[in-house]
């Protein structure tokens, strides 16, 4: 009988055996994976000290640039296509090398951008910098005092590469200027200067891992100068097409009214005459949704040579009744009322736009 219960005994310590073997194994893993854990939690508290570290290091001081330019060209300016063309050298003087400076040189408003004669030199303790460049810029022209409008032209220069807490630009205000002889027709060039300010770029450029209202801010350095045109000339040369037509109209107040093609047939005429010196003023300039002393002058115009049209009606109504003195003194006094008032309100617009 005792004998039998050998093998039961066996069986009974053997699985005792197992279950603590089993016990203790796992005991291990959970010592295993805390080891692990408290690994990875000091791996990644020194990740983040060296990423904190080197955002220190990064959000140091700012690198200072002073930037300036010379301008010994400017040509082939484009009203209706809102362009003009500019030559000038540009140079960098930094205390810091390897900035790469002229690789990322970036004209914000230019069209088309070629870059020659490139020098990178230390002078002392200071890195040279210096471009040639050819640039086609891309300007707003405002138009609402044409042809006696003052144009501001802007040169917007960045870095693209480095925002505001990696470089600053100076301005080089006493070197920078534009050369004596750059000359362009109907034009007097005046009040260059540079100025510093800080551009901020209100987007995340669709990073996701940077957040939506982390907002990145650019120095830029704003070439500057006015052209002022000489628009006197011009003036009567765009507009005394126009001027004509109106006298031409009031002319007909001393025709008899029952002489109806040259009464009405002169002011209709007028009326085409001025639509025709807008169509070819207005196409000389850029599309303008504002109304411009263009747009007044010619606006006068049409209203003055209907009235004028209104009135020979009027009186060629008289003149059928039989009213030929009512006619005549109506056509006298309309002359000189319209003439005075419209004569008085081109000086007054013109005045006022001058």
């Amino acid at each position: 009988i005792y004998i039998s219960l050998i093998p039961l005994a066996l069986f009974f310590i053997l699985a005792a055996g197992a279950i603590w073997q089993n016990k203790t194994e796992n005991i291990q893993k959970k010592d295993t994976v805390t080891d692990k854990k408290r690994s990875d939690t000091e791996v990644k508290k020194e990740l983040a000290d060296k990423e904190e570290s080197s955002e220190k290091e990064v959000t140091g001081p700012a690198d200072t640039v002073k930037v300036g330019a010379y301008i010994f060209s400017l040509y082939d300016l484009d009203f209706p296509g809102n362009k003009l063309n500019a030559d000038f050298y540009l140079w960098y003087n930094t205390k810091k090398d390897s900035m790469d400076l002229l690789q990322n040189l970036e004209i914000i408003n230019s069209i088309e951008l070629n870059k020659s004669y490139e020098m990178n030199e230390k002078r002392g303790s200071t890195f040279f910098h210096s471009v040639r460049i050819n640039a086609k810029i891309k300007e707003e022209w405002n138009v609402t005092d044409f042809p006696f409008d003052e144009q501001v032209i802007e040169i917007k220069i960045e870095d693209f590469d480095k925002d505001n807490t990696k470089l600053v630009f100076v301005a080089d205000t006493a070197a920078s200027k534009i050369d004596k002889d750059v000359h362009l027709d109907g034009w007097k060039i005046k009040d260059f200067g540079i100025t510093i300010d800080d551009h901020t770029y209100e987007t995340n450029y669709g990073d996701p891992d940077i957040p939506l209202t982390d907002y990145s801010a650019f120095s830029r350095a704003t070439m500057h100068f006015t052209l002022e045109r000489e628009g006197k000339g011009l003036f009567f040369k765009l507009f005394v097409g126009l001027f004509i037509s109106v006298l031409i109209s009031l002319l007909t107040f001393f025709i008899n009214p029952l002489d109806l093609d040259p009464r009405f047939g002169l002011s209709v005429g007028a009326i085409f005459a001025a639509i025709a010196s807008q169509y070819v003023i207005t196409s000389s300039l850029p599309q303008n949704e504002s109304l411009t002393l263009v747009d007044i002058l010619h606006d006068i115009t049409f209203i003055y040579i209907f009235l004028c049209i209104l009135v020979s009606t009027i009186s060629l109504h008289y003149m059928k009744q039989g009213k030929e003195v009512l006619s005549q003194k109506l056509d006298r006094i309309s002359f000189f009322i319209f003439a005075v008032s419209y004569i008085g309100l081109i000086i007054y617009f013109v005045g006022k736009a001058i």
